[in-house]
């Protein structure tokens, strides 16, 4: 099933009257060698059509002190990647009438003190409930490296909250605090340890080879891809996420994804369309309106979803300190595509871009390369000059009201802007305008200079 997909076929590139033709796992393999060496940490990708594998690409080092190399069996820890998963052990309950999305989430754990309103299974499967982030807790309790942390003492801390952090229903906060809870919740209902039960209940009939969540145990060596960061030019390893499940935990391969892309696609083994209602279903807050991840998609059982241009999109990504990983469906034309990297130095949003790009595949709305020229706003009496710098997007504003040029630093986000504290830069399908957002103030229109003079 993997193999067929690594072929390649050539196809054009360039502009309509290139005759250059690449080889897409060539142009896909040039993403990830641009700035790495066979002799450092790396990516794998791969991309599927309707449930087929279409193309697996990877390059560089699972562990740099033997030289294993990365491939499609290879384990990385798939940090927030492990959400989708850890909502379907949710979503299998709930398709069977043992748990409900409108349970109070006290009923099966009685340990929390009663909130100013209930916490329900589907505040905490779409992050409204206010249940305080875990991973936060652990650092300001002293943990430096929260991967030495237990279930038990991240579970601790959450229990000891007096309250939420605000109403529940009320607002959006991405919470691994709540993924916690949820994977608990699933192991007092299905009355099984939440590795064996999502093994049963996911893995094993989705015909998952290698997937596995965490318990407190350690990884068993030689099987699972060691994470990387990069400082003075060198990198030093960084193995540092909790070794508990819910909100990350998840070890998975590409062949994994491979064989979940079929499931989902052909089999259904796992992925019913009752389990699809649930998990595909927006959440909700407490006034009826659909939940905003702030980055311009719903939020929905372990997945981010909506429009990215013009194209329907459902996403997450997945990150540790040495470890960034990006997943993808475009389910108008029956695509998906999945990057597992175990370098913390390279954005995930950013590289899934560009592999997009190469592989002959851009999808409107995700970064591809950085504006760059002269933009004015006639409503601010400002230019902004951009430039690339790497990944970065170097912005000087001028005005008759800043004194001298401002120069500010944006970088890329995983929701197709560029950010520099609270202000945002999207581009649009028109690449002579820009939207400017700060907080709230609403959008401000940016025109490139060259255009506005023609005008």
């Amino acid at each position: 099933m993997i193999g067929a997909g690594l072929g390649g076929v050539g196809i054009a590139f360039g502009s309509a009257n290139a005759a250059t033709h690449v080889n897409p796992d060539d142009a896909v393999r040039a993403v990830f060698a641009a700035r790495a060496s066979s002799s450092a940490p790396g990516c794998i990708w791969g991309e599927f059509a309707e449930g087929r594998t279409v193309r697996i690409v990877a390059t560089g080092q699972a562990d740099m002190a033997t030289g294993r190399k990365l491939d499609t069996d290879t384990l990385f820890y798939g940090a927030s990647l492990s959400k989708q998963f850890t909502a379907l052990a949710a979503a299998t309950l709930v398709a069977q009438g043992k748990l409900s999305m409108d349970d109070d989430i006290r009923h099966y754990l009685p340990e929390l003190p009663a909130y100013s309103r209930p916490v329900t299974v589907a505040m905490l499967m779409h992050h409204t409930s206010g249940i305080r982030d875990s991973l936060s807790l652990l650092r300001m309790a002293g943990m430096e490296d929260v991967g030495r942390a237990s279930k038990g003492e991240a579970l601790d801390l959450l229990f000891r909250q007096r309250d939420t952090a605000f109403e529940p229903g009320s607002a959006y906060s991405y919470s691994n605090g709540g993924y916690l809870l949820l994977a608990e919740v699933v192991a007092r209902v299905s009355g099984e340890p939440f590795d064996v039960y999502a093994r049963k209940a996911i893995f094993a009939p989705a015909g998952m080879p290698h997937a596995y969540f965490l318990s407190d145990a350690s990884l068993r060596p030689g099987s699972f891809a060691h994470g990387y960061v990069r400082k003075d030019g060198q990198f030093e390893l960084r193995d540092t996420f909790p070794r508990f499940s819910g909100s990350g935990g998840l070890m998975l391969s590409m062949a994994d994804l491979a064989a979940w892309e079929k499931d989902v696609a052909e089999e259904h083994h796992v992925w019913t369309p009752a389990i699809a209602r649930i998990l595909l279903k927006p959440g909700r807050f407490n006034d009826g309106s659909l939940v905003d991840d702030g980055k311009g998609l719903a939020y929905a059982g372990g997945l981010h979803l909506g429009l990215r241009g013009t194209e329907h999109v459902i996403m997450h990504g997945g990150s540790a300190e040495g470890f960034k990983h990006a997943y993808l469906r475009l389910p108008d034309r029956g695509r998906s595509f999945a990057l597992l990297c175990n370098r913390g130095d390279w954005r995930a949003s950013t590289k899934l871009a560009e592999a997009l790009r190469a592989s002959g595949t851009p999808l409107p709305g995700l970064l591809h390369r950085p504006p760059q020229g002269v933009f004015h706003s006639d409503e601010l009496n400002a230019d902004y000059s951009l430039a690339a710098e790497g990944d970065n997007l170097l912005v000087t504003i001028r005005s008759p009201l800043s004194d001298g040029a401002q120069v500010l630093r944006f970088e890329p986000g995983d929701d197709g802007r560029y950010h520099f504290g609270s202000m945002n830069l999207a581009p649009t399908d028109d690449p002579a305008r820009l939207v400017l957002r700060r907080g709230r103030s609403g959008d401000i229109i940016l025109i490139r200079r060259a255009e506005r003079n023609e005008r």
